[in-house]
Parts: C-alpha cells; sequence; structure tokens
C-alpha cells in the first residue's frame, strides 16, 4: 500500500545551507575577512549548540546569541545582529537541491506532504516561499514556533495531528539526520528514509537510505502512487 503522507527535513534535504560561504558574505559586510580559524571555531561552537538545542538544553534565541558570541565583538555589532545579517546571506544563497524540485513537483497531488524542521521559523518561512515550492506542502512544523524539537515525539505527533485519519505506519520522514530525523520519526512509528546526502559509510538504522533525492520516487511504497 502507497504511503499517505511524506514528510521531509528542510536543511540539507530539500535546501542546501551555504553557511561557509554565507559567513563570509556576513562578515565581509562588516569589512572583514573570514579566516580558517574563524570558520573553524564557528563551526566547532556552532555544532555543539545546535547539538544542545535539538537536545532541548536551549532555546532559539540563545543559540542565535551564542553562536556569534565570539565573532560579533570583533566586528563591533552584537550577536544578534550578526546572526540576522549571517541569515540573510544565507536566504540570498540558498537553493533546492539537485533532484528535489523535479521530484516534489511529480509528487505534487498523489500524496500528502508536509516539512518538520528545527531551523529558525523566519528564515525557514523565507526560504520556503523564495523557492517556489510552497504548495507542494499541505504545512511546515518549525520547532522554533512550536517549542520542541525533533527528535522529541511531540513534534512528530503535531505532525499526525495535521493529518486526518492516517496510522504512522502510512507516513514516510524523509531526512538526513539519523538522529533527529530517522530516530525521531521511528520513535512514534513512522517509517523512515535515510537522505544519505553526503554518502556517509556509517550504519543508520532506517527502512529506506538513499542518495540521490531522485531515488525517493523509487521506494516500494512510493512507487504505487504513480499506477494509472
Amino acid at each position: 500500500m502507497a504511503y499517505q503522507w511524506i514528510l521531509f527535513d528542510l536543511d540539507d534535504t530539500l535546501f542546501d545551507f551555504p553557511a561557509a560561504e554565507a559567513l563570509n558574505a556576513a562578515l565581509a559586510h562588516y569589512s572583514v575577512t573570514l579566516t580558517a580559524e574563524m570558520l573553524g571555531d564557528y563551526q566547532a561552537l556552532n555544532k555543539a549548540l545546535w547539538e544542545q538545542y535539538n537536545a532541548g538544553l536551549l532555546d532559539a534565541e540563545t543559540l542565535k546569541q551564542a553562536r556569534f558570541r565570539d565573532l560579533a565583538p570583533q566586528l563591533g555589532v552584537s550577536p544578534l545582529e550578526l546572526n540576522h545579517t549571517f541569515l540573510q546571506a544565507i536566504l540570498q544563497r540558498s537553493q533546492p537541491l539537485p533532484g528535489v524540485e523535479q521530484t516534489l513537483r511529480q509528487l505534487h497531488g498523489k500524496v500528502g506532504m508536509g516539512i518538520i524542521t528545527n531551523g529558525f521559523a523566519d528564515i525557514q518561512h523565507a526560504r520556503l516561499n523564495q523557492s517556489g515550492l510552497a504548495d507542494c506542502f499541505d504545512f511546515m512544523l518549525v520547532s522554533e514556533e512550536l517549542g520542541v524539537n525533533k527528535p522529541d515525539p511531540r513534534i512528530f505527533e503535531a505532525a499526525l495531528a495535521r493529518m486526518v485519519s492516517v496510522e504512522p505506519a502510512d507516513v514516510l520522514m524523509v531526512g538526513d539526520n539519523p538522529q533527529t530525523d530517522v530516530a525521531g520519526a521511528a520513535g512514534v512509528g513512522m517509517e523512515t528514509c535515510w537522505f544519505n546526502l553526503r554518502r556517509e559509510s556509517q550504519f543508520v538504522t532506517s527502512h529506506h537510505a538513499i542518495e540521490r533525492f531522485h531515488e525517493l520516487l523509487m521506494l516500494p511504497r512510493v512507487q504505487p502512487l504513480f499506477a494509472s
């Protein structure tokens, strides 16, 4: 039986997240050149903060400020101002990943589709709207708006509440993160597809795994959606 719904992560699943390029542009706005050391320090701090955020140990506002606590003073601006400049640079550069637009257009109208993202609300809505793909989705749940993050089961339960008379096993969650996307969705009984964008060798417990987005159309419970 075909899936009734397919849910997607957003960052590094539907859209790229050109962080290094955007950070370089953000610093250039203040006439500062991004060095390898600055980038490395930012990436290490940002990664640690996102892990805490995904675990529910800090809120979005704290993350926005804390990740630029070291860089912002060097520019003479506040962490929140630098965060805003950085996110605007992301918005200007972010694009759907290869195969995403074509695949979503083929699925549109044949299955319910939604997005669950741990990103920040304003930038995620803006990126989706500028892509021209917003009409493909019935809803988008953003952790900042709900107050809970993937892999917390409550955000997946909130998604299930948006669907009418559907069992979790008839929903497929597609995402690049083995913990927040795959394990989180599996925890509420959804089927899962790990989008192994970077072709990593790690073992991930998932119903399916794909390396190219268009391979989603070949999954056994997706193919029946196109039966005449």
